[in-house]
C-alpha cells in the first residue's frame, strides 16, 4: 500500500513492461537520456537569456554575450549527441534482443562524454574559446568527445558481428550513424591554418551531423517505434528505412554544398548544393504517408506511446516546414547570396534542428526513461501541454526571426542601409522572438519535469544492477 501511494502521483507502474527490462545496456542508456534532457532544459534557459540580451543590450551578465551564445550553440550540438548515444544503445539491444558487446565500455563512455562536454561548457563560461562558431572551445575537449564516439562505434560494430545472421536494418542503420558522427567530428579536433578547410570541416558537423549522421540514428529509432506501436508493419518500415538511409547519405554529403557557396569552393557546388537538396525531402514525405496510414488503421491506447507520438509528429512537422521546404528555398544560390548570415538562417536553423533531430531525441529519451510506467491522465495532459508550448514557442520565435531576416536582407543588403539603423528597426521582432523563446522554455521545463517524474517512478524497477 505504501509503495502504491509512493508512485500514484507519478504514474502507474506497468510491471509487465518493467519485466522486459533485462539488458544492462538499457539501464546504462537511461543515464545518457537523463543527462540529455537535463542539458536540453539548460539550453533553453541560456537561449532565453541570450534573446533577452539582444533586446536589452546593457543587461548585466557574468558571461559576455558572445560566450553565452557559444555555450548555447555547444549545448545545441552536444545534448542531442548524448541523448542519441542512449537511444542507440537502448534500441539496438531491443532490436537484436541481446546484450551489447561490452556494457562496461558503454558505461565508461558515458562518463567520458559527460566529462568533456561539461569541460566545453565550463571553459566557455570562463571565457576560454578559439573563435570557431558551433565548435568553439579547447580542441582537446573535442578530442575526448571523439574518443567516446570511437568507443561507441567499436562497441556497436562488435555487437553486430557477434551474430551476423540476426542483424536488423534498424540496428545496422543506427550503428552506421554513430560511425559517421565519429568520422565527421575527427577532422574538427585538428586546427587548420587554411580558412577554407576550417570552414568546410566545421560544416561537416553543423550540417552533416544533422542531415546525415543524426538522420540515420533517428531513423532507426523511428522504425523501431513504428513496429513496436503497430503503426506500420516491419516490411513497410524497413523499405522506408533502406531508402531513408541511402538518401540521407547521398543527400547529406552533396547537400552540404550549399554551405560551400561563398567560402572559396568551385562553382560546381552552386549546382550540386541546390539540386541534391531535393532528395532530402523524399523520405520525409514517405514517413508522413506511412504515419497517416498507420494512424488511420491503428488506435494507440497507451498514454506513454501517445505522448511519444506527439513528440514524433512535432518532429515530422518541423522537418517538413523548417528543414525541407524552407531549407530548399534557402539553398537556391541567387536567394542564398542575399540571405545567408541573416536572421533568416537563424530561423531556419531553429526549425531544422528540432525538426530533424530535437523532437525525435526527446521522444526517444521520454520513451526510454518512462519504460515500466504509464503516465496518469493528469500527467499525460501535462505532457501534451508541454509539447504544445514547445511547438508554439518554436513557431513564434522562428517566425519572428524569419520576418526580421527578410527585412534585414532588404534594408541592409539590397537598399544598403546602415547596419545599426537596420538593427534598430528589427528590435520589435527580436522582442517577439524573446517572447517565443520564453514560451518554448516554459514548455521545455514542463516536459523535462514530466520526464524526470517518469524516470523517478521507474528507478526501482531497473534491473539488473551494474
Amino acid at each position: 500500500m505504501k509503495l502504491f501511494k509512493r508512485f500514484s502521483f507519478r504514474g502507474k507502474i506497468d510491471k509487465s513492461s518493467a519485466r522486459k527490462q533485462q539488458f544492462i545496456a538499457q539501464k546504462i542508456s537511461r543515464r545518457y537520456c537523463f543527462s540529455a534532457v537535463s542539458l536540453f532544459a539548460l539550453q533553453s534557459v541560456v537561449a532565453s537569456l541570450g534573446a533577452l540580451e539582444l533586446v536589452i543590450p546593457d543587461l548585466p551578465s557574468p558571461i559576455p554575450f558572445e560566450y553565452g551564445r557559444a555555450i548555447h550553440l555547444a549545448l545545441a550540438v552536444l545534448w542531442p549527441l548524448i541523448g542519441t548515444m542512449g537511444m542507440v544503445y537502448f534500441f539496438t539491444t531491443a532490436e537484436l534482443n541481446r546484450e551489447i558487446y561490452s556494457p562496461r565500455l558503454a558505461r565508461w563512455q558515458y562518463w567520458l562524454v559527460m566529462f568533456f562536454s561539461l569541460g566545453v561548457f565550463s571553459t566557455l563560461a570562463l571565457r576560454i574559446g578559439n573563435g570557431r562558431e558551433y565548435l568553439e572551445g579547447i580542441p582537446i575537449l573535442y578530442v575526448g568527445i571523439c574518443i567516446s564516439l570511437i568507443l561507441a562505434s567499436y562497441n556497436l560494430v562488435r555487437t553486430l558481428l557477434t551474430d551476423k545472421r540476426n542483424i536488423t536494418p534498424a540496428a545496422a542503420t543506427m550503428t552506421v550513424g554513430v560511425i559517421f558522427l565519429m568520422l565527421l567530428l575527427l577532422p574538427n579536433t585538428i586546427t587548420f591554418s587554411n580558412p577554407i578547410t576550417d570552414e568546410a570541416t566545421k560544416f561537416w558537423v553543423v550540417h552533416l551531423w544533422e542531415e546525415m549522421a543524426f538522420e540515420l540514428t533517428s531513423a532507426g529509432f523511428i522504425a523501431t517505434y513504428f513496429i513496436v506501436s503497430g503503426l506500420a508493419p516491419r516490411t513497410e518500415v524497413e523499405k522506408w528505412l533502406y531508402l531513408e538511409a541511402v538518401l540521407a547519405v547521398v543527400g547529406g554529403l552533396y547537400g552540404t554544398g550549399h554551405h560551400y557557396y561563398w567560402i572559396g569552393f568551385p562553382a560546381v557546388w552552386l549546382v550540386l548544393g541546390s539540386l541534391v537538396s531535393l532528395v532530402e525531402v523524399i523520405p520525409v514525405g514517405m514517413l508522413v504517408r506511412m504515419t497517416y496510414k498507420g494512424l488511420k488503421s491503428t488506435k494507440i491506447r497507451s498514454n506513454r506511446e501517445k505522448l511519444t507520438l506527439w513528440l514524433l509528429l512535432s518532429s515530422v512537422f518541423h522537418h517538413i516546414i523548417g528543414a525541407s521546404l524552407l531549407g530548399l528555398f534557402l539553398t537556391v544560390p541567387w536567394i542564398n547570396l542575399y540571405t545567408h548570415g541573416t536572421y533568416i538562417t537563424s530561423g531556419h536553423a531553429h526549425l531544422a534542428l528540432f525538426g530533424s533531430l530535437g523532437f525525435a531525441v526527446l521522444a526517444g529519451c521520454y520513451y526510454i526513461l518512462s519504460q515500466g510506467s504509464q503516465p496518469t491522465l493528469k500527467g499525460y495532459k501535462g505532457g501534451v501541454l508541454a509539447v504544445i508550448l514547445l511547438n508554439s514557442g518554436l513557431i513564434i520565435m522562428s517566425s519572428a526571426l524569419l520576418v526580421a531576416g527578410f527585412m534585414e536582407t532588404y534594408f541592409w543588403r539590397i537598399l544598403g542601409m546602415d547596419f545599426m539603423q537596420v538593427r534598430f528597426i528589427l528590435k520589435p521582432y527580436l522582442s517577439i522572438r524573446a517572447l517565443g523563446g520564453a514560451i518554448f522554455t516554459l514548455g521545455d521545463l514542463l516536459l523535462s519535469w514530466r520526464i524526470f517524474k517518469a524516470w523517478q517512478a521507474t528507478r526501482s524497477y531497473r534491473q539488473p544492477k551494474i
